[in-house]
């Protein structure tokens, strides 16, 4: 199938033996198709590659403020940017992922939301927030989702069994919300395992024992429904993420040389740094960080893209 991948201006010149500020030179001359994202240029191009399998993955993590919904957002641009299809689920009433992405939580309909999976076992249409990037959006309402859930029999399973009947995407990211209800444990069932973020600090210490103990839990529970789902998995966790990462902290360190002790449980990915200044002004514009100015920090997603790619989602057909 044909896919549309967004090559970095310098890549694509230095690939075409010019200089950059040549192709910016046929970008105004209107002799280069371009699209920008704040600071940067990319050029589309169409590639060919078989259908995806179609993975699903939930950050996952019942702390909050460990990075989960700007990793979601981050890491479905970057692998959008790359050809593949992308499709992101924000589970979370909080409609974070939704807002950063520019959607306003507001002007979105129940009918929208995973309210629709839990009321219908159906998945809503998406809404289109970037090329290859699709959004299943949430509001304040998919908190009544909650009691819904408790009351629908083998509830957990409602969005995991709507996913997979889903076709046209090669991923889909799952935004879980920062608690241990039934929304969150619908949402971490949902597909192909957990990716972990970690904050490098005491609180994300105090937080991943009882993640791990958790997902033992959630593991145990699909054995009993869908043992398939994890024959031969002693976890279903995938990786863990460090995030929020200050090199300038001993505590950081150290709890990032702790985390990746957890080796023997998943790959740990490469660390995300602490970068508030980006980060922030990412989420005030409802953009992802690629757009904010900071090449380092989108170098940064771009490593942890190729980490996950070959370690976890091994997703195939689309060059990278």
């Amino acid at each position: 199938m044909k896919r549309e991948r967004l090559v970095p201006l310098p890549e694509w010149a230095r690939r075409e033996g010019i200089s950059e500020s040549l192709a910016r030179k046929w970008i105004r001359e209107g002799r280069l198709e371009a699209v920008r994202l704040g600071h940067y240029w990319y050029v589309p191009e169409v590639v060919e590659g078989p259908e995806g399998r179609g993975q699903a993955y939930t950050l996952f993590t019942h702390a909050g403020g460990a990075g989960k919904t700007s990793l979601a957002r981050d890491l479905g641009f970057e692998l959008a940017s790359r050809g593949y299809r992308v499709l992101l689920v924000d589970a979370d009433p909080q409609a974070n992922l939704t807002a950063w992405l520019g959607v306003e939580p507001g002007s979105v309909a129940d009918e929208e939301t995973l309210l629709r999976v839990i009321r219908h076992d159906t998945l809503p249409q998406p809404r289109p927030v970037g090329r290859n990037l699709f959004l299943i959006p949430a509001s304040v309402n998919l908190a009544v989702g909650e009691l819904e859930l408790d009351r629908k029999p083998l509830g957990a399973l409602a969005l995991r069994t709507a996913l997979e009947r889903r076709e046209g995407y090669d991923l889909v990211l799952v935004d879980s919300l920062p608690s241990l209800g039934s929304l969150a444990v619908m949402a971490a069932l949902a597909g192909d395992g957990l990716l972990v973020p970690v904050e490098t600090g005491a609180k994300g210490v105090q937080a991943l024992q009882a993640v791990v103990q958790v997902a033992k839990e959630y593991r145990e529970a699909l054995r009993k429904v869908a043992p398939e789902a994890v024959a031969g998995r002693a976890h279903i966790i995938r990786a863990f993420i460090p995030t929020k990462y200050d090199a300038r902290t001993q505590g950081d360190n150290r709890v990032l040389q702790l985390i990746g002790e957890l080796g023997e449980v998943a790959p740990v990915a490469p660390k995300v740094a602490y970068r508030p200044g980006p980060h922030r002004k990412a989420t005030e514009e409802g953009v992802p960080i690629h757009a904010a100015g900071d090449k380092e920090a989108v170098e940064e997603i771009a490593r942890l893209a190729d980490f996950l790619l070959e370690r976890v989602f091994r997703l195939e057909g689309v060059p990278a």
